[in-house]
């Protein structure tokens, strides 16, 4: 198998597991969704601030999954394209994310997220150079 598949099912697999995860914790506990978005404590957060949450996070949680699921589908034949999408997503949507937040309230899970998503990101740029010129 090549390096291209590898990566797409690795990746795949991480955002299936933390796209339904979060998924899941946003429909069934909307309350704790809210604080880990927040990094704050549960229950600290009014309903008008958690429908925020909800409204403002589920898109980003629920492209895991689509992106998890497009991963799969297409690590047979790894599609350049799809590669370029999540590293972008990585590098230029999620670390900023990090950062902000970071910048806000220190938190030792954002600064690990930080580190996953930039490895993802790059590790993805060294596949794409690895890949066949289109």
């Amino acid at each position: 198998m090549t390096a291209a598949k590898w990566w797409l099912r690795i990746v795949g697999t991480l955002y299936l597991l933390e796209g339904g995860g979060l998924t899941a914790m946003a429909l069934m506990a909307p309350d704790q969704f809210a604080a880990t978005w927040a990094v704050a404590p549960v229950g600290s957060i009014d309903a008008l601030g958690v429908r925020a949450a909800l409204i403002g996070g589920l898109p980003g949680v629920m492209t895991w999954v689509l992106l998890g699921a497009m991963a799969w589908i297409y690590s047979g034949s790894p599609a350049r394209v799809l590669i370029v999408i999540i590293v972008a997503w990585e590098l230029l949507v999620w670390i900023p994310v990090d950062v902000v937040s970071t910048l806000h309230v220190l938190d030792t899970g954002r600064i690990v997220l930080s580190a996953i998503h930039a490895a993802i990101g790059i590790s993805g740029i060294l596949i794409l150079r690895r890949l066949p010129a289109a």
